[in-house]
């Protein structure tokens, strides 16, 4: 059986839709793996104000095992009204996992009104800047009461090939193993600590990259007994 990992944020609890969605998912060989979050739970009050604790959202999702091999990423949009949207939740989402691809699934029972609120919030650079975030966060808006088909439809749907991020995933799902002498430059080095790299544009990343393709090249030619490449 395949297993597929999906996260879901939202202030109320879809355990029951969730379950439903599994259930679904399990007669067609595909065993779902899910986690929910509450925003709730990440609340912190200063001065009588109440705030949405970023740092303490992120290094949960960052401390979820098959955070890197996510395969869906689902999302309410009116979570704690005047201190957190689904919207930037999803920044903060995308933010720490920039290999992840594949479109975020973002619902709302009023969702026609949402690309509005999200564009039309703050002054022209505000404006510019939600709309380029938007783009890059690649969202697949959808009404409240049809997410679940939706997502069984996402999980099902393979995404297009990335040997980049597929080396990525491999590097976090080996994330203690470290480097030996083969790359003395990485010697030492956790696979973590790479796959972080290479989810930059980084001069470092780049280098890797490069190495790593002269390594492989050097490697297939002499096991088929050919001269290394030049």
């Amino acid at each position: 059986m395949i297993q597929k990992y999906l996260i879901l944020i939202d202030e109320q609890s879809q355990s029951a839709g969730l379950e439903r969605i599994k259930s679904t998912l399990r007669n067609e060989g595909i065993d779902l793996v899910y986690k929910e979050y509450n925003p709730q739970n990440f609340q912190k009050r200063e001065n009588r104000n109440v705030f949405f604790d970023k740092d303490s959202f992120t290094q949960e999702l960052g401390s979820l095992r098959y955070f890197k091999q996510l395969d869906s990423i689902v999302c309410d949009y009116n979570l704690i009204k005047d201190v957190v949207n689904g919207f930037e939740i999803i920044k903060i989402v995308k933010g720490i996992n920039p290999a992840y691809k594949k479109q975020i699934i973002l619902y709302s029972a009023n969702i026609d009104d949402v690309i509005g609120n999200i564009i039309n919030i703050g002054d022209f650079e505000v404006k510019r800047n939600n709309i380029r975030e938007l783009i890059k966060c690649n969202i697949d808006f959808i009404k409240r009461e049809g997410y679940e088909s939706t997502v069984i439809s996402h999980i099902k749907k393979e995404k297009p090939f990335s040997f980049e991020e597929e080396l990525i995933k491999w590097f976090y799902s080996r994330k203690d193993d470290e480097f030996n002498g083969l790359f003395p430059k990485y010697q030492g080095k956790k696979f973590e600590e790479i796959a972080k790299c290479l989810e930059t544009d980084s001069q470092d990343s780049i280098e890797f990259r490069k190495e790593l393709i002269e390594q492989i090249i050097a490697y297939l030619s002499t096991i088929n007994g050919l001269p290394d490449a030049v």
